[in-house]
């Protein structure tokens, strides 16, 4: 190979050739294994001085894999016998579930008030009457003789509602406001 036609390959290489030398230096290159080696070797210096290798590739990895592929011996193994029961069990589970949920389910459908088990009922305790430290206006504290607890416990329910999401709480409307009433005032 020439200087001229090194310097055209490496001018390919990094993408300086004109839009008219690029097909010739293409297809010269396409013929000839020589700057096919060459190519490959220019890439690879551009790759180390970038720093962009990567594991290192042979060459001819393509054709030795398919040299290796070849050269393999070939293993003629039975098929496997023992699974070809999987899909007939599989079928008879499937039916005997669909069995048994229709004799379950199915009581229930035709005579609705008497098919089946009943649900499980919970239990509820009724709780005695407990105190309500809140009165119903949510704006006074009841059994506390402490005037200064009250005004923490006010300040502390306006700022909760400041920054509390709304739509969550129980009992508080979420477009109402907080106004305390201080009576020693």
């Amino acid at each position: 190979m020439t200087e001229k036609e090194r310097e055209k390959l490496s001018a390919l290489t990094d993408d300086e050739l004109s839009a008219f030398e690029t097909p010739g230096a293409v297809k010269k290159l396409i013929r000839s294994e020589d700057q096919q080696a060459s190519w490959s070797r220019y890439h690879l210096i551009g790759d180390v001085m970038r720093q962009e290798t990567g594991p290192a590739v042979m060459p001819n990895l393509a054709a030795s894999i398919r040299q290796r592929l070849e050269d393999e011996p070939v293993v003629l193994a039975p098929g496997n016998i023992g699974r070809r029961w999987i899909k007939p069990v599989a079928g008879a589970a499937i039916a005997a579930s669909v069995a048994l949920m229709a004799v379950m389910v199915a009581p229930q459908f035709i005579n609705p008030e008497q098919g089946g088990t009943s649900l499980p009922q919970v239990a509820v305790n009724q709780l005695p009457n407990e105190r309500t430290y809140a009165s119903q206006r949510g704006t006074r504290w009841e059994l506390l003789a402490k005037p200064e607890v009250e005004s923490r416990l006010n300040s502390y329910l306006v700022n909760h509602h400041g920054y509390a999401p709304a739509g969550n709480m129980k009992g508080i409307m979420p477009y109402a406001t907080f106004v305390s009433y201080d009576g020693a005032r």
